[in-house]
């Protein structure tokens, strides 16, 4: 089938996609009381309904995983811990209803395992010991339902490739799939120094915090018991923060970034908000018209949300660009997005633009136009805590100039913002 064709569980409703699929019969009970599951996408772009399309078809997936949560393992577990408690209550008649023979001819080879286990006649354990993506099944079914899907995905990734590592750099793992009770601390250790240099302290630190969501989750059920190997780490950034370090575009990059045909021309307005403002992409994309603000012919954005406290501030904007703003949002409600993206969505979509039609450099990103920005600040000899107040690398001083004037305050900024534009690579 086409790529254009594929439009499997997708039906075109006057001008709206909709998701529609009958319920598969092993997620019935997910369903009840419904054949077809039909849900809007609120788009007529089949591209857009396609992606949604597919999102949707991986949460089913997800649901249909978590189905099998009450593994073999799970229920021998279980079983063994029942046992266990019973011989120690009743050390005299705690087995006298089950019947080993009838066990076995029953097929009920689980029970027997389990049964023989306790007694001391054979140890079953190994064979049905705890896995790691096992443990993360049953976090899904039990809480995953309150986490967003990216978070699902980002504690999945980091499983598996926690497991994969393990198991091609220690003889004694057997599988990617490893066994809670063979994690060494070590082994975490080991697999820290692997990400540590390609990664940012941050990174690394985020994908061992995923895998210990789940080790902790395991502890809190009493699945696991001992000391938790990924905890109290240390992490060292320093290879990683050397390769991370941001690169400035080209001249030719700048102009092709500025002179591209968006599909959305809303992201025209984003990277020229990135180059003329450095701020970061998440904070443009949370700016509201609400925020915009005029003073004496000066158009500035008030950051509200941003990294830090000191991310706290209001930004000039060059006039041309403060004039394009201003027709941008002018149909917009006060409470609406100027840019009505998400910011890991903007990011994502820039990042593969960039990586398509600019450069596959990793140290070229959106947020090089932040260090473009400071150079420029730099380099038109504007002072150093003046640059530090627009960019945000102090608390700001005018974040109240959205609701009483300060406008002197704004003046001296935009003033910086006007020296160091013949500075910019446009």
């Amino acid at each position: 089938m086409s790529n254009k064709a594929d439009t499997k569980h997708l039906k075109l409703r006057g001008n709206i996609w909709w998701y529609q699929r009958r319920v598969p019969k092993h997620l019935s009970n997910h369903y009840p009381n419904q054949s077809f599951i039909q849900i809007s996408l609120d788009t007529g772009d089949i591209r857009e309904a396609k992606k949604k399309r597919n999102v949707l078809n991986g949460e089913l997936e997800r649901k249909s995983l978590s189905m099998t949560t009450n593994t073999e393992g799970q229920k021998f577990r279980e079983l063994v811990r029942e046992m266990d408690r019973d011989r120690k209550n009743y050390p005299q008649e705690w087995d006298m209803g089950i019947y080993p023979d009838l066990l076995k001819e029953q097929g009920r080879e689980l029970e027997l395992e389990a049964y023989m286990t306790v007694n001391g006649r054979q140890d079953f354990s190994r064979k049905y010991r705890l896995t790691l993506s096992e443990g993360f099944q049953m976090w899904l079914e039990d809480i995953g339902h309150t986490k967003t899907d990216e978070h699902i995905k980002k504690i999945e990734k980091a499983i598996k490739e926690f497991g994969t590592y393990c198991f091609k750099h220690f003889d004694w793992i057997d599988s990617p799939d490893i066994a809670l009770e063979d994690i060494e601390r070590k082994m975490v250790y080991a697999f820290i120094k692997h990400l540590g240099k390609t990664l940012k302290k941050s990174t690394v630190q985020a994908t061992i915090s995923r895998i210990n969501t789940i080790w902790m989750y395991l502890e809190r059920v009493d699945e696991l018991e001992g000391k938790n190997p990924f905890k109290d780490h240390i992490y060292s950034s320093a290879e990683a923060d050397q390769s991370e370090k941001r690169e400035a575009f080209t001249v030719a990059e700048m102009k092709a970034i500025r002179s591209h045909e968006w599909e959305k021309p809303v992201y025209k307005l984003l990277v020229d908000l990135g180059i003329y403002t450095g701020c970061r992409i998440s904070e443009i994309c949370n700016v509201k018209k609400k925020h915009v603000v005029q003073d004496d012919g000066i158009v500035a954005m008030n950051i509200e949300k941003g990294k830090t406290k000191a991310a706290t501030r209001t930004v000039p904007l060059p006039d041309a660009l403060g004039h394009r703003l201003l027709e941008h949002i002018n149909d917009k409600g006060e409470d609406d997005y100027v840019i009505g993206i998400a910011s890991k969505t903007a990011s994502r979509t820039f990042s593969n633009f960039k990586t398509r039609h600019i450069s596959t450099s990793k140290l070229k990103s959106f947020h090089s136009f932040r260090h473009m920005y400071i150079t420029a600040m730099e380099r038109a000899g504007v002072e150093e805590n003046i640059t530090a107040q627009v960019v945000g690398h102090e608390r700001g001083k005018t974040m109240s100039y959205g609701y009483y004037s300060k406008g002197h305050e704004l003046k001296k900024l935009k003033e910086a913002v006007d020296r160091a534009l013949e500075h910019l690579v446009a």
